[in-house]
């Protein structure tokens, strides 16, 4: 009995730990400023630069999606910063390059990948504790460069 116990707890403490999501408090309860937190929690950014795979150009005015946030936009060197918060683990994202919208570039295919944050070192000042928190584990970063080959109408 005590060993179905141990199992259920170390089960369900496993399936909590995967969610890819904090677990942000019910409406009605206190509010959830990054200050106010009740988990800890880090800012997940990745970064790069968005180049036609043919002259090596860079693409401007570029959407790009991380983990279904708002897209940011690639500036005129194809440069993007995308962020997302989650709990400070290693963690797997979703970034479709080119997303479907009013960014969407005809010229050039959706590119989806799949960013891994394995074993995140995070980048914390003192300041970022005062101002966020001492649930903050602060900052992770990724640069990913991606070449996108154009499509061909002929």
């Amino acid at each position: 009995m005590k060993k179905a116990i141990l199992y259920l707890i170390i089960i369900s403490g496993t399936l909590c730990s995967c969610r890819d999501v904090l677990p942000f408090m019910p409406s009605g309860s206190t509010s959830d400023s990054l200050s106010s937190r009740q988990y800890p929690y880090a800012i997940f950014i990745v970064e790069g630069i968005v180049t036609d795979s043919l002259t090596e150009e860079p693409i401007k005015d570029l959407s790009v999606l991380l983990r279904m946030e708002d897209p940011v936009t690639t500036n005129e060197t194809g440069f993007y910063c995308a962020n997302t918060i989650a709990f400070p683990i290693s963690q797997e994202f979703r970034m479709i390059i080119n997303a479907p919208g009013e960014r969407y570039n005809v010229s050039y295919p959706s590119d989806t990948q799949y960013i891994h944050f394995v074993l995140p070192t995070f980048d914390l000042t003192r300041e970022e504790v005062r101002e966020f928190g001492p649930l903050f584990f602060g900052r992770a970063y990724l640069s990913i460069n991606k070449p996108l080959v154009p499509l061909n109408y002929e």
